[in-house]
């Protein structure tokens, strides 16, 4: 069966150590960790402990949106995401999830530019040394063109896609993203919502519930992973603490949440294989 994961920042826990412990207890080998970890190597030394894999490491995206601009908040941003990256290569983590903007309805980004590919091949120059692949995830429906113009442009075998399903369907239903780059696909977040976004909404309808405990139509989603031949880890991004209503878990235990979790993804791999 393929492997499958959940993100470390699934709200399931008081601290990491907390988390990390209740993940491994549910049943899960496979992880992505957060940015929003308080404290990055503390966490690796429980995820070390636990005898968990990180399968992704997603990069802090607050300030993704410099990455179009000039100036020295650009410097800063930079610098962050490389060492990010080097943080992966000393853990030995061999995806990074980052997003070209910073992916919410209501904070746009500048336009598309060459001023963007020349910051962004700063990123790539660390990502092809340091031996870390690059994984752009599809995030609103403002920004996919964003990650477009990257992924059009660069063809470097290091820098790749990340499918997030959720955002697909409730952002971008029209446009056929596996069809696009899923020859290039590194990695997924599966999670649903109720596809009820529309221009005016801010981002509390992107709402990370589990797999089918909403609108997404996931038998279609596993055909067309199944269709590429995806081998790569069956990787929830789920908040327990929904982004918006309904609140669907907030009476759960998180050891019932985590179980449960872990069955939908199971079910997943099983059709995806």
């Amino acid at each position: 069966m393929l492997k499958i994961g959940i993100n470390t920042n699934c709200e399931c826990g008081n601290s990491d150590t907390e988390i990390l412990t209740n993940i491994k207890n549910a049943g899960f080998e496979n992880i992505m960790l957060s940015y929003k970890a308080k404290n990055f190597q503390a966490s690796i030394d429980k995820i070390n402990s636990l005898g968990l894999d990180v399968s992704y490491f997603h990069i802090d995206n607050n300030h993704a949106n410099d990455l179009w601009a000039v100036g020295e908040s650009v410097n800063n941003y930079l610098q962050s995401v490389i060492m990010q990256i080097e943080n992966c290569k000393k853990n030995n983590i061999s995806i990074a999830v980052m997003h070209a903007t910073k992916g919410s309805p209501s904070d746009f980004a500048l336009k598309p530019s060459k001023q963007g590919l020349k910051n962004f091949q700063e990123i790539l120059k660390v990502s092809n040394k340091c031996g870390v692949k690059i994984a752009l995830e599809n995030i609103d429906c403002y920004s996919i063109k964003h990650l477009c113009y990257l992924l059009n442009h660069f063809k470097d075998e290091n820098l790749g896609f990340c499918y997030d399903v959720g955002h697909h369907h409730l952002y971008n239903p029209e446009t056929d993203l596996l069809k696009k780059f899923g020859d290039r696909l590194f990695a997924v977040h599966l999670h649903d919502n109720l596809m009820d976004w529309h221009a005016g909404f801010d981002h509390t309808r992107d709402l990370h519930l589990l797999p089918f405990d909403g609108k997404i139509d996931f038998t279609k989603v596993c055909k067309k992973l199944k269709k590429i031949k995806y081998q790569g880890v069956i990787m929830l991004e789920v908040h327990k603490k929904a982004c918006g209503n309904p609140q669907l878990y907030e009476n759960m235990k998180n050891k019932d949440f985590l179980i449960e979790a872990y069955k939908r993804a199971e079910k997943i791999a099983e059709m995806v294989e």
